[in-house]
């Protein structure tokens, strides 16, 4: 699973690729594989000293993959026969481990368990949107170090996951995914990792005040290193005075925060250290995530202007090439010329602009597009003066009547994007439009197939995206 890890101090072993099928019967037999092959390692030990040695050292962690789950809800949905034995033999499975595992180290008490998921899915077996039943995941952590769980008469969170579990009387806890790293590098008392994002959730934990305050502080100097990082890196490749830093974390608040939070903690004023790192730690993921999209703006902008241009050319061509609105005037060679050489100018001083700035090759592309593109647009200037011309002529209730209509097509795609039947208005639209236009006098036939054929393929916006059964004859 970890396929980049390396050193003597890891030891990895799966199945191969070709066991991970989609298409199987039951995908099941991935986690029995996991499960038999733990218990085997074990086993195994009581006669290697190696192996036993090395299992009996401290900070030691075990990681269980089980993608069969995952295979049969993606094959079979969530609600099938075969999810739900798969649960089923998981739950046996991760009880069958757990006493193993506790039986192995002679129920010391030292090991702490964390049972989770990486993401959750639809009726249909799919996830990858933003729906509560896919990025809402289990985590379930007992054991060493880890708290009990407090008793409530009502719940900050208002849904059916609590009573559908019969757990509505106990106190939900939840964090984000990126939380469980440093809660697992804190149960085993290891520093956090280095890029982690995460923050440390204390409710988990069963320890001293004063072991959480210390542990949140390191937990937010490390958060706040990977900033300064950020901030120098971007720094460093922005013209001084084009560089904007995020203002509500200077150098000086900086200091503030970490000398006020250490007072605290020496004053023995946990409550109050806690709640200033945690604010802290907020600010710094805040300007990570502004350092990360810092460029944004402007690169949205260059690529906004390379889908404008090449939008304008293609229409430009369309009525220069399939319309009687313009006169074909050639550009003189000595305008194309200056032409040529004043974008290819602009061209040059942004090259030299992203050079000195030290740009991926990406920012290059994203920069640079919109600069061939617009030279192609300006070159149609006269077909520009024309269809203006054109333009102008009309009435000016005939000029606001087509605009309107131009901007409800683009409002009716655009609405698409988020409720699909709108297409059904524009393919009706489309229908009746032989109609309107007078075309059907000319060509009768081919009018009404058009309509007719219009009209079917407006019913199939109304239908299902996703369907729990496949329809073949629909398709």
């Amino acid at each position: 699973f970890f396929a980049g890890a390396s050193g003597d101090h890891i030891y990895t072993f799966c199945y191969t690729a070709e066991s991970e099928d989609f298409g199987a019967q039951d995908a099941a037999k991935l986690d029995t594989w996991v499960f038999d092959h733990v218990k085997s390692f074990f086993n195994s030990s009581r006669s290697n000293q190696t192996l036993f040695s090395a299992l009996n050292e401290e900070k030691v962690v075990l990681f269980l993959h089980l993608l069969g789950i995952d295979t049969n809800g993606h094959a079979h949905r969530p609600n099938s026969r075969e999810y739900k034995e798969n649960i089923k033999q998981v739950d046996e499975g991760v009880k069958e481990i757990v006493s193993m595992i506790d039986n192995f180290y002679g129920n010391d008490g030292k090991t702490a368990f964390i049972l989770t998921s990486d993401h959750g899915m639809t009726d249909w077996g799919s996830h990858g949107a933003g729906h509560p039943s896919e990025t809402l995941t289990p985590l379930i952590v007992w054991g060493a170090g880890v708290n009990y769980p407090q008793k409530v008469t009502s719940q900050f969170f208002e849904d059916n996951f609590l009573k559908e579990w019969k757990l509505e009387n106990l106190k939900r806890l939840d964090v984000n995914q990126a939380d469980i790293a440093p809660l697992m590098a804190s149960l085993i008392g290891v520093p956090f990792p280095l890029n982690s994002v995460g923050t440390l959730p204390l409710e988990y934990m069963n320890n001293s005040a004063h072991f959480k305050a210390e542990s949140i502080f390191t937990n937010a100097v490390q958060i706040l290193e990977q900033f300064k990082v950020k901030m120098n890196q971007k720094k460093k490749t922005t013209l001084s005075f084009l560089f904007t830093p995020f203002k509500p974390l200077s150098d000086s608040e900086q200091i503030n925060f970490l000398k006020k939070t250490r007072l605290y903690i020496q004053q023995q004023k946990y409550d109050e250290a806690v709640s200033l790192c945690k604010t802290l730690i907020n600010l710094a993921l805040e300007g990570l995530s502004y350092y990360h999209t810092y460029d944004r703006l402007f690169l949205g902008l260059s690529i906004a202007m390379s889908f404008v241009g090449w939008t304008a050319y293609v229409i430009l061509v369309i009525i220069k090439t399939h319309t009687n609105l313009t006169k074909t005037v050639q550009t003189h060679n000595k305008e194309s010329t200056v032409l040529f050489y004043c974008f290819a100018f602009v061209g040059m001083i942004i090259a030299f602009f992203l050079l000195i700035q030290t740009c991926p090759w990406t920012y290059y592309v994203y920069c640079l597009l919109p600069v061939p593109v617009w030279y192609s647009v300006v070159r149609e200037f006269p077909v520009i003066q024309d269809l203006a011309a054109n333009l102008l002529s009309l009435h000016i209730s005939q000029s606001i009547g087509f605009l309107l209509v131009c901007t409800l097509g683009i409002e009716i795609l655009v609405f698409s994007f988020f409720y699909r039947s709108t297409l059904t208005i524009g393919l009706l639209v489309f229908a009746g439009w032989p109609v309107i236009t007078q075309l059907w006098v000319q060509a009768k036939t081919t009018a009404l197939i058009w309509t007719l054929l219009c009209v079917l393929l407006a019913i199939f916006p109304l239908m299902p995206v996703v369907g729990r059964e496949p329809n073949i004859p629909l398709v």
